[in-house]
């Protein structure tokens, strides 16, 4: 009796859990690329105090990182900026003494702006800003397939020539294998 009881639970527990493999989860970081983009000395002149605001280009958001963990895109199930860091590259020698805040805004195919990472009180030394992130799932504006994104600054001076950032921003994403 003991050993048919035993045999029963094992089958029980083989039929039970072999087919869980759909209900694991993956959690990695993600790359979002580098977004290069130009803020030119014209718009921070003809302001007027309003945030400059520069759009970039759409991005495809099929990254690498989705098959080496074996997953794709639909299998998403969260997605979050982790980190979203902004850094002057030209012209040397330029730093942020010319922002009060920096908003970073993602868009996806069919999804409105949405605000998902800012700084404000800006070290004006600084070539290189860490920006607080928002609490905001982004899984839909991953599986769309392509994100563009908005950086406005609000400036409190002008700048003698256009400068040259990049954004790099980092998801952290758990998804279905």
């Amino acid at each position: 009796m003991n050993k048919l009881f035993i045999l029963s639970l094992a089958l029980f527990c083989m039929t039970f859990t072999a087919c869980e493999e759909d209900l694991l989860d993956v959690n990695f970081d993600m790359d979002g690329g580098d977004i290069t983009f130009v803020v030119s000395k014209e718009d921070v002149v003809n302001s007027n105090g309003q945030p400059v605001v520069v759009t970039t280009p759409r991005q495809s958001t099929s990254g690498e990182e989705l098959g080496a963990n074996k997953t794709s895109l639909d299998k998403l199930k969260s997605a979050k900026v982790k980190s979203c860091v902004v850094t002057i590259t030209a012209p040397a020698g330029e730093d942020f003494s010319f922002v009060n805040e920096v908003k970073f805004s993602l868009s996806g195919q069919g999804i409105p702006m949405t605000l998902v990472a800012s700084k404000s009180d800006i070290d004006a030394t600084a070539t290189s800003v860490t920006l607080d992130v928002e609490d905001v799932e982004l899984v839909e504006f991953l599986q769309s397939g392509e994100v563009s994104s908005e950086i406005s600054f609000t400036t409190d001076e002008t700048i003698d020539e256009d400068i040259t950032m990049k954004a790099v921003i980092t998801y952290a994403v758990t998804a279905g294998l």
